[in-house]
């Protein structure tokens, strides 16, 4: 393309360039495509018919140049507006816009808002019907990407298993899924406009700031039955809304108890032949069946060893599932300071020297401690046993029993390599345990888990974090004196 061709094109989309006779050698980009294929060595008067002044051919355009001319094309009946001029090459250019005076015209024109040039925005018709009937198409694309949307959200809804109800002011129910209706046996219209705790009650103890919550729910064939889910808030152009999603739990329960009872029975049914091995390990290992070399003496202890790990996580096993069902009754009573203190010395002492860790015990405070003071000691020889089992030998391990009026705080705290971030939270769940961590003794993996059932049945907290010196690891659980203040 040339460069006077590349300026017309630039400057006049629907440009047409004739050479002396009118013969057609060049046109723009968006008349091209009214004029259709072999435009090039056709006469002008075979494309474009003269419509003012009337009854005017190119031999009439002769006299012409410079004046406004109203041209139509004669293959598409699209109308232009120009004149013509003749070109620093000798060629004639005829510079067009589009005349468009009318919506029918327009929408006949099949005209784009990109097919237009810089002179054809002078305020004309056509830019204005262009303009808008982009912004409809938009707004059309944009109305259908919505409603797809809507639709595959919907399909979600009415096809998850869980049931969903979304709540008004007053927990009213406004919608309701089908899995809903299923489990509730209610048909839709009958659920709207209706109360939620007419159908579902709120089990006791399950507070609305808890994850996963728990209904009775009471279906008018006298079934009822446990069901498990969540709530959470919603904001709409109607206004705030509460969804509720829940699921039959029977099947869970059943399962859950099933594996209970499974642990239990088996848990049980080892500790009777570990005490029956670990008998005779002890005594043949003392010596009292007769002299026992030394390398024997090294395999029955590796034997005894082991056996009391085996015990631990039998113990462990067991704990934690009395302690998940609520069947390991607390004993909450005062208790002194100095007693835990006491114990806990008795108890890691040997474990720090053992491993040659420095052991800090540190107790303070206004008043004894409130809880089951063998249950919180076992708390914090799991998290001491830990702390040393992860500190290098002649670090510190700092153990502080803070009681005041409102509860007692304890604090264990290592110099180990620290827990990741994205991990103090997934120490507490059974059997997790840092991969790449210094482990000189094993573990169960169940400390920590039951660690946090303890304190929760206390209704206290128990968080991991970063020590204060920047490494290592803190542990912090908090254990409430329900007297408050006036104890």
């Amino acid at each position: 393309m040339s460069e006077v061709a590349a300026t017309l094109d630039l400057v006049s989309p629907f440009h047409l360039r004739c050479d002396a006779e009118w013969t057609v050698t060049g046109v723009g980009r968006s008349l091209a495509k009214h004029l259709g294929a072999e435009v090039i060595g056709r006469s002008f008067d075979e494309l474009l018919e003269v419509r003012r002044p009337a009854r005017a051919d190119s031999s009439v355009l002769e006299r012409r140049a410079g004046q406004i001319l109203l041209l139509r094309v004669r293959s598409t009946g699209l109308d232009l507006r120009g004149q013509w001029t003749t070109l620093p090459n000798g060629e004639r250019g005829v510079l067009c816009s589009p005349w468009v005076t009318s919506e029918e015209q327009w929408r006949s024109s099949r005209i784009e808002l990109t097919d237009l040039g810089p002179q054809d925005a002078a305020g004309d018709y056509l830019v204005l019907l262009t303009a808008a009937r982009q912004q409809s198409l938009d707004l059309e694309r944009l109305v259908e990407e919505i409603g797809a949307k809507e639709m595959r959200l919907a399909a979600i809804v009415e096809n998850m298993r869980e049931g969903l109800l979304l709540l008004a002011d007053g927990q009213c129910i406004e919608s309701a899924n089908r899995s809903a209706t299923l489990l509730l046996g209610v048909p839709e219209a009958a659920l709207v406009g209706q109360p939620m705790d007419r159908f579902m009650r709120s089990v006791p103890g399950s507070a609305e700031d808890e994850e996963v919550l728990e209904w009775e729910v009471l279906r008018d064939a006298g079934r009822e039955f446990r069901a498990r889910g969540s709530s959470y808030k919603i904001r709409t152009p109607k206004g705030a809304r509460t969804v509720v999603l829940f699921r039959d739990a029977t099947e869970e329960e059943r399962l859950l108890e099933q594996q209970r009872e499974f642990l239990a029975i088996v848990s049980h049914e080892l500790r009777t032949p570990l005490s029956s091995i670990q008998a005779p390990l002890g005594l043949v290992a003392s010596g009292a069946m007769g002299e026992v070399s030394d390398e024997a003496r090294e395999m029955l202890e590796i034997a005894s060893r082991n056996g009391r790990r085996l015990r631990q996580l039998v113990d462990d096993v067991i704990d934690l599932e009395r302690l998940q069902s609520g069947s390991l009754p607390m004993e909450l009573q005062p208790f002194p300071l100095a007693d835990l203190g006491q114990q806990l010395e008795d108890a890691l002492r040997p474990v720090a020297q053992a491993e040659g860790v420095l052991l800090e015990v540190h107790a303070s405070g206004e008043g004894p401690g409130h809880g089951d003071l063998g249950r919180i000691l076992q708390v914090v020889v799991n998290l001491g046993a830990n702390a040393i089992k992860h500190t290098p030998p002649g670090a510190a391990v700092r153990i502080t029993l803070t009681a005041l009026p409102e509860g007692l705080t304890v604090e264990v705290e290592d110099e180990g390599p620290g827990i990741p971030e994205d991990l103090r939270q997934r120490v507490f769940e059974r059997f997790f345990q840092v991969s790449g961590s210094d482990r000189r003794q094993g573990g169960t993996g169940l400390g920590l888990a039951i660690s946090r059932l303890i304190v929760d049945q206390h209704g206290g907290t128990i968080e991991a974090l970063s020590g204060r010196s920047g490494h290592g690891s803190l542990f912090r659980a908090s254990f409430p004196d329900p007297r408050g203040a006036d104890a």
